[in-house]
């Protein structure tokens, strides 16, 4: 949302259309906010929280590009590279633009007729396709959904009013935690402001939530009343909370 403010204005204008200022957003909005479901495949694609899927073994010996392969070989995708491959998601595929997923009238719309409807290899493939890949995409839909109707995220500006430089590129993936549950966690960066719309002062309740939600996304802790559902760990001798998804 701070690299790409145009895909953020897009989801808040659909989000006010369909759901207006009255009430969060529900999977009753779900066929009606093409833009927000296409934000939740794009952000599958762009930045895959598994760069590699689960290993396959090959089961008869094959070709790949002159390269023999013979059975019984460990392969284990390279899904960063498939996602980000030019000659299927187009010349921009390093950058993050959901409307890659839409057809000419604004529906989610298969990106190729010979890609599956996923829209990205994320998931994985065959037997050991991701088994949570359908809640994956509905929390990812909802939580968009009530985060971009709820507030607004942008970039901080120094002494003199220009913005505070920003490199996505920059960020250290310290990959997938898995206990009893997944849980994963990103830091906040400190020069970015995160800050209630103006329009949620209309909402009292989803105000002071909201403001919780925002306190703990900004410090790294837990929010008040959501003790058991966090988990502990030591990263670079420093104590970190990490929330469950």
């Amino acid at each position: 949302m701070l690299e790409y403010p145009e895909t953020q204005a897009r989801a808040v204008a659909e989000l006010d259309a369909v759901v207006g200022p009255s009430r969060l957003p529900t999977f009753a909005d779900y066929p009606h906010l093409p833009y927000i479901r296409a934000m939740a495949k794009e952000l599958l694609r762009w930045r895959p929280v598994a760069p590699l899927a689960a290993a396959h073994r090959v089961m008869e010996d094959d070709w790949y590009e002159g390269m023999f392969i013979p059975k019984g070989s460990t392969c284990i995708p390279n899904v960063w590279g498939m996602n980000h491959d030019p000659e299927i998601f187009g010349k921009d595929a390093e950058h993050f633009n959901p409307e890659r997923y839409l057809d000419a009238s604004g529906q989610v719309a298969p990106l190729i007729s010979d890609l599956r409807k996923d829209g990205h290899f994320t998931y994985g493939f065959g037997n050991r396709i991701c088994v949570g890949r359908h809640s994956a995409d509905n929390s990812l839909f909802m939580n968009i959904a009530t985060l971009l109707w709820a507030m607004k995220i942008e970039r901080k500006k120094d002494a003199s009013g220009r913005l505070v430089p920003l490199d996505v590129d920059n960020w250290v993936d310290v990959g997938l935690v898995v206990l009893a549950v997944f849980i994963t966690y990103r830091y906040v960066d400190a020069n970015t402001r995160v800050f209630a719309d103006d329009r949620s002062r209309l909402r009292p309740r989803s105000h002071h939530a909201f403001l919780r939600l925002l306190g703990c996304l900004h410090r790294n802790v837990s929010c008040g009343g959501y003790e058991d559902y966090v988990a502990y760990s030591i990263h670079g001798g420093e104590k970190l909370e990490f929330l469950h998804v």
